[in-house]
């Protein structure tokens, strides 16, 4: 209607448009790079929780995922029940590493939650908006943690002195 499209055109025929580089097309993000970018992310965060959940844990969620009351939220927000075999499949996994070691289980909860996560992300998602952030959450009451336990020794040494 403006024209703005055929003077575009024309332009690019000038010498003064091979100035300007095309943009750079970012290179195709895979399942297993997304992953990679989650593994660090998921080992601070299973931490935080205290690592990996206990069984019956995950099969207490599962049930509460069918309570009334879980049910009742998901139909008025979503105007759907939820689906609750992501929470069963969740607690199937780990009956199936029981056998494991505690830090071989724990490796094994932290790839299945990275591939997880790297699964929504590949969807839609925010980040087709935003850039996720790549650095790892620190925790913020650490260093008022540490202050504190290095406080008390502190105070002996003055009063010995």
């Amino acid at each position: 209607m403006f024209g703005f499209g055929a003077k575009r055109e024309q332009a690019g025929d000038s010498a003064g448009a091979a100035a300007v580089p095309p943009a750079a097309v970012p290179a195709p993000r895979t399942l297993e790079s997304v992953v990679e970018e989650e593994l660090p992310i998921q080992r601070h965060a299973v931490a935080m929780e205290g690592g990996m959940p206990s069984c019956l844990t995950l099969f207490d969620n599962f049930l509460l995922c069918y309570s009334l009351a879980s049910q009742i939220k998901s139909v008025y927000r979503h105007g759907t029940p939820r689906d609750c075999m992501p929470k069963f499949e969740d607690f199937k996994f780990c009956m199936s590493v029981k056998g494991l070691s505690e830090e071989r289980k724990e490796e094994v909860w932290v790839r299945r939650r990275a591939e997880w996560w790297a699964r929504r992300r590949l969807g839609k998602s925010s980040e087709d908006v935003w850039d996720a952030r790549q650095d790892v959450y620190s925790d913020p009451l650490e260093e008022k943690r540490r202050a504190a336990a290095t406080a008390p020794a502190d105070q002996a040494q003055q009063a010995t002195a």
